[in-house]
């Protein structure tokens, strides 16, 4: 548990990198298998849709919620470890459940609570990259090959021991994050917010509802990826395993631009990553939408790289630079709750509605919700 003053630029590395590895191994088994598990249940995809969306709403409220008290207490490791402690638990409880309500009640707080750790830990990242600790894409790379390794390996289990096996692998994989969130430096702030609200000051800052606007309709774009993608392909007669291939491919893609993301940004910058991501989602849901062809698939997952990861790294270095110490866990959970809550839970109810009646081109709406996206960045990238 190294604070600042301890906390050497090998260990830095170590620690976050490990964090990310052990997160998204564990997310690489929920994104890609959850909703294929509920429908095992016996749910049909618009109601596993209802219930994965149910956790992106309700985390516009308790994401941003922690983040306001990490901020106000200084105490960032400890929000992210009891975070870890509460997803394990919320997994024991749904788990249990085969139906819809049940269901739906319990992943309306369980979900907020495992997708709340990223930016909490991404707050924490960004106070270690300023104190010359760490280097935050190589860091977070490690997350990626973790959800490559994660969404392979889990196909296979998977199809060897059928979908039954998942809640056990699941709950492991769970306590695993735990473990690695001790591990995490208890970086302070020197300065703590002064009022309660002060959260609102972000508002002020140049660019910030820009950035927080396009980046949140870009990752709300993959909102049919992330609800129907899995069931879509396997009703085009796509094996389990292929499946968690063609997941594993667009994240090894993300690892390659992680793994050149400081080039990058000295390049492009946080405008041009943006322009980036809107023109690989254009084309990226566009193509999904016309093909389940699995040598098509396999080449446009590799947007995957811009379509996220530029995304991410833009937003994370538009926080590095723009925002003080003291508001960084807000204004990482403000993107959040909105960019992988708000936005994304009206995506993913979109989609999953769609789907229904007009299949493959509910991909079409994202490729619009990513022209979205461009309209903003056109209209305002000056402000940035």
């Amino acid at each position: 548990m190294p604070s600042s003053t301890k906390l050497t630029k090998a260990g830095g590395q170590l620690v976050f990198s490990g964090f990310f590895f052990a997160y998204f191994t564990c997310f690489g088994l929920v994104l890609p298998f959850m909703p294929y598990w509920m429908v095992s249940r016996g749910l049909d995809a618009e109601e596993a849709a209802l219930i994965l969306s149910s956790a992106f709403v309700s985390k516009v409220f308790f994401g941003l919620g922690v983040g306001v008290l990490a901020d106000a207490t200084g105490h960032k490791k400890r929000w992210i470890l009891a975070l870890s402690v509460l997803a394990f638990l919320g997994f024991s409880v749904f788990l249990q459940f085969e139906t819809f309500w049940p269901m739906l009640l319990t992943w309306f707080i369980v979900g907020a609570l495992q997708t709340s750790h990223i930016p909490m830990v991404d707050g924490l990242a960004i106070a270690a990259t300023r104190l010359g600790k760490l280097n935050y894409s190589k860091a977070r790379l490690w997350g990626s090959v973790a959800f490559i390794i994660s969404s392979t390996l889990s196909g296979l289990y998977i199809t060897a021991f059928t979908i039954e096996a998942y809640p056990q692998l699941l709950l492991v994989l769970a306590a695993i994050v735990i473990v690695f969130s001790l591990s995490l430096p208890d970086i302070r702030p020197q300065a703590k917010t002064n009022r309660k609200l002060a959260f609102i000051e972000l508002f002020k800052l140049p660019g910030f509802v820009v950035i927080v606007a396009a980046g949140s309709l870009l990752q709300a774009s993959h909102g049919a990826l992330y609800t129907i993608g899995t069931l879509h392909w396997i009703k085009a007669g796509i094996s389990e395993s292929v499946i968690g291939l063609l997941w594993a491919q667009g994240v090894a893609a993300e690892v390659v631009l992680f793994a050149i993301g400081m080039w990058l940004i000295l390049k492009v910058g946080v405008k041009g990553l943006l322009w980036m991501a809107v023109i690989a989602a254009v084309v990226r849901w566009l193509t999904l939408g016309f093909s389940t062809d699995v040598a098509v698939l396999f080449i446009v997952q590799l947007l995957h790289a811009f379509t996220f990861a530029a995304t991410h790294l833009a937003i994370n270095q538009y926080i590095t630079q723009k925002v003080p110490d003291q508001l960084t866990a807000s204004a990482q959970t403000l993107y959040d709750s909105l960019a992988l809550g708000a936005f994304m839970g009206i995506s993913m109810t979109i989609a999953g509605s769609l789907y229904e009646h007009i299949s493959g081109q509910v991909f079409w709406v994202m490729a619009l919700i990513s022209l979205f996206a461009g309209i903003v960045l056109r209209r305002y990238a000056h402000l940035i």
